[in-house]
């Protein structure tokens, strides 16, 4: 079957049409596929230079295991450990004026790779500088002691005073 000269046009715009649709479907994915390789390129070189600088810096890091391994205490009895904590922390609340409330004794020692955390829950009452004092003097570098969660807020029923809520764990070498 021959085509007439005006059928052979009109196939070739169709024809052409079609190519630069394709065209034009592949060289987008070309681009999409371009821009996510060079995202990629760009969080691998940020990884590396991150790499260096850690390998640069390995000789502090491995003094600071150090130090962290000989000074994190070791966990010795699983049962009293709560109560030790919890007695420290009561000592601090007197010596800084600050009413310890609902004392909790979390009986669950979570354990993970790097630590193993024996938390108390307390509720508190004080003065703000009581209370930032007590929060400075619990928390001391060689204490291991830390602040899992902690929900500060001024006491409704007295401005002067705040009240929190607080999870305080030590944590004990692994």
């Amino acid at each position: 079957m021959k085509l007439n000269p005006r059928e052979q046009t009109l196939a070739a715009i169709v024809g052409v049409t079609v190519f630069i649709f394709l065209n034009l479907l592949l060289m987008s994915a070309f681009a999409k596929r371009n821009t996510a390789l060079h995202a990629q390129l760009s969080q691998q070189r940020l990884e590396w230079n991150g790499m260096q600088a850690l390998l640069e810096q390995k000789g502090l890091w491995a003094s600071r295991d150090a130090a962290l391994t000989a000074k994190q205490p070791k966990l010795t009895n699983e049962n009293a450990a709560g109560v030790e904590l919890y007695d420290n922390i009561r000592e601090l609340a007197q010596r800084h004026s600050v009413t310890i409330l609902n004392p909790v004794l979390n009986g669950g020692i979570e354990k993970t790779p790097f630590y193993r955390s024996v938390p108390v829950t307390v509720d508190t009452s004080s003065s703000w500088p009581q209370l930032i004092s007590f929060l400075y003097a619990l928390q001391k570098p060689d204490g291991f002691t830390v602040y899992e969660d902690a929900n500060i807020q001024v006491d409704p029923s007295d401005p002067a005073k705040m009240v929190g809520h607080f999870k305080i764990a030590r944590w004990y070498a692994p």
